[in-house]
């Protein structure tokens, strides 16, 4: 059995670990400055550019536009999704009829599974600005800054751990409401 009550069959170990990442959102960004620090040294040991400073500036600004994009529209799909969310959530069964699945979370699994999403929208507004700032100091220069494109890759990273955290919810819940 799942924290959700829902049959899921897997090895106590990777579960344990799974459930650790689901329960502990905070440590995305832990996890997200080891990846760019072990870039920046594996980077620095080899004698190349940290980061994209060496890459071409109109690549650079593409790209960075298009995380700015990607973040804001993701940060308005899971802002989107919450209000669904609290209306799934809040659902009851007509008197008289049997409990709808949903019903049957504790206040604290609702919790929960809205923390999931509403910690993933901060760091994709984070991103979505930094992205910019990142576009408007570097401008038309022929090397970037590698201090503001870190911190936008550890903004990167750390958004995508929390939205595999969200593509998880949105899973639980549509199982346990199908159940």
């Amino acid at each position: 059995m799942s924290l959700y009550d829902v049959d899921v069959e897997r090895s106590r170990r990777r579960r344990t670990l799974w459930r650790w990442f689901l329960l502990h959102p905070k440590a995305d960004y832990v996890w997200a400055s080891l990846a760019v620090l072990l870039w920046l040294g594996i980077a620095s040991l080899a004698g190349h550019y940290l980061v994209l400073e060496g890459v071409d500036p109109g690549a650079r600004r593409t790209l960075f536009q298009t995380l700015a994009t990607l973040a804001g529209a993701t940060a308005g799909l899971t802002l989107t999704s919450v209000s669904m969310l609290i209306n799934v959530l809040g659902k009851k069964a007509a008197p008289g009829q049997r409990e709808l699945p949903l019903e049957k979370l504790t206040a604290t699994h609702r919790r929960q599974i809205g923390e999931v999403f509403l910690f993933a929208i901060p760091g994709l507004g984070l991103l979505l600005v930094a992205s910019l700032v990142t576009v408007v100091l570097e401008g038309d220069a022929r090397t970037g800054l590698w201090i503001p494109e870190a911190v936008v890759f550890v903004l990167a990273f750390a958004s995508v751990l929390a939205l595999l955290r969200v593509a998880w919810a949105l899973r639980r819940v549509l199982a346990i409401a199908t159940a």
